[in-house]
């Protein structure tokens, strides 16, 4: 299974709809084919073993003639595929005041690690069945795997342009999302999602702890006083508190721009100790690959330097309707996707931060967020955030 078996499809896909665009009264274009692949495994201790396979192939068009901008996507990679996709483009055009589609001196690419092999077959089966093995046995019998589900996927796709521009990327990728509970009826089921960046060097007993250790802290509530109170936060929750302030760092309009308030004296917004990317070219983050969705060469954008915001990501539609530099921040999972601004993989640079002993040992009266009950949300209108 990989994304690159179909590449021939893929590429006369792409040549199709090449070929209607340059036979057709367009002045430019943009094509977007893409193959997908992905198997789930579900490894259930008592249970037959379940395995489900998803496939999706789609080519996707963008035009743009006498001041109107379409877009179409159709499924597979089809001669028929290209010629609806086209169509469709030409059926939905809408008049534009810019140019939608990034000029040739501005795309590129990055050279990044070729796409990682997948596991081989029944290495899902046994990472699943040494996990319920080994939850168990750190946890003392207090806990059991529920189930356990590997996904494994590849994909591969090709982004060309009517300036003779095209790109071409192959990746993969593997996660683990496991499912415990306790041995008592009283327990709850807790979930915990890994991505794997490299199978090959997965450590199955390092999962197992890291999974049933914040299991079985979290197994009874603890009652606290009312109070000021310092917050540790575990990584999950960080992430998801990170997660909802991210919309800070996108292109927005002067009227839905709320991080200028949010900034004191000095233009700070978060202390020295917070800096963060949004890294496009780490091998082993999920979202990777040589260009953005729109063609811009891949990089890594510093969107906050030692609590002080730097630079805003948008796609190149965005940057022009909200004067941001055009600097690569669109974002294209899917063939059906409109690129659209996005953090791809937002990093947090640890060089300035503290060991976690230390960290302990400085808290006072503390509370450590172990797992989110509920969504993290942040007002930005108001300065608040709840978790």
């Amino acid at each position: 299974m990989s994304g690159s078996d179909h590449g021939e499809r893929l590429h006369s896909a792409a040549a199709a709809a090449r070929t209607l665009l340059e036979n057709s009264p367009v002045e430019r274009w943009e094509v977007f084919a893409k193959a997908s692949f992905a198997r789930e495994v579900e490894v259930a201790p008592g249970r037959p073993l379940r395995v489900i396979h998803v496939e999706e192939t789609g080519v996707a068009v963008r035009s743009l003639r006498d001041g109107r901008a379409g877009f179409a996507a159709a499924s597979g990679l089809g001669s028929s595929a290209s010629r609806r996709a086209v169509e469709g483009a030409f059926a939905t055009e809408t008049a534009v005041t810019h140019d939608p589609l990034p000029p040739r001196r501005l795309l590129g690419t990055t050279e990044v690690r070729g796409a990682s092999p997948l596991p081989p077959t029944g290495w899902a089966t046994h990472v699943g069945e040494e996990l319920a093995r080994a939850v168990t046995n750190l946890a003392d019998g207090c806990l059991r795997l529920r189930r356990a589900i590997i996904q494994e996927g590849a994909f591969s796709w090709i982004l060309a342009t009517g300036d003779d521009w095209v790109a071409r990327h192959d990746g993969t990728g593997t996660a683990l999302l496991a499912e415990v509970e306790g041995v008592s009826n009283r327990a709850g089921v807790w979930r915990d999602w890994l991505h794997i960046a490299d199978p090959e060097a997965f450590d199955v007993e390092a999962a197992a702890a890291r999974i049933s250790d914040r299991a079985l802290l979290t197994r009874s509530r603890v009652a606290t006083d009312s109070g000021l109170r310092d917050l540790i936060l575990h990584p999950e929750v960080a992430a998801q508190l990170l997660s909802a302030i991210a919309p800070l760092f996108l292109a927005m309009p002067d009227d839905e721009d709320h991080l200028p308030a949010l900034l004191d004296r000095d233009g700070r917004l978060a202390s020295p100790a917070l800096t963060l990317f949004d890294d496009r070219m780490d091998p082993e983050a999920p979202v990777t690959g040589p260009c953005d969705g729109e063609g811009f060469a891949a990089h890594r954008t510093l969107l906050l330097d030692e609590g002080i915001p730097r630079h805003r990501l948008a796609s190149f539609r965005d940057a022009h309707r909200c004067s941001e530099s055009a600097r690569g921040g669109a974002l294209r999972l899917s063939y059906r996707d409109y690129p659209s601004t996005g953090i791809a993989n937002l990093q947090v640079e640890t060089g300035n931060g503290v060991p976690a002993g230390q960290l302990l040992g400085a808290a006072d009266h503390a509370l450590y967020l172990l797992r989110p009950l509920a969504q993290v949300s942040v007002t930005p209108k108001t300065d608040t955030y709840r978790i």
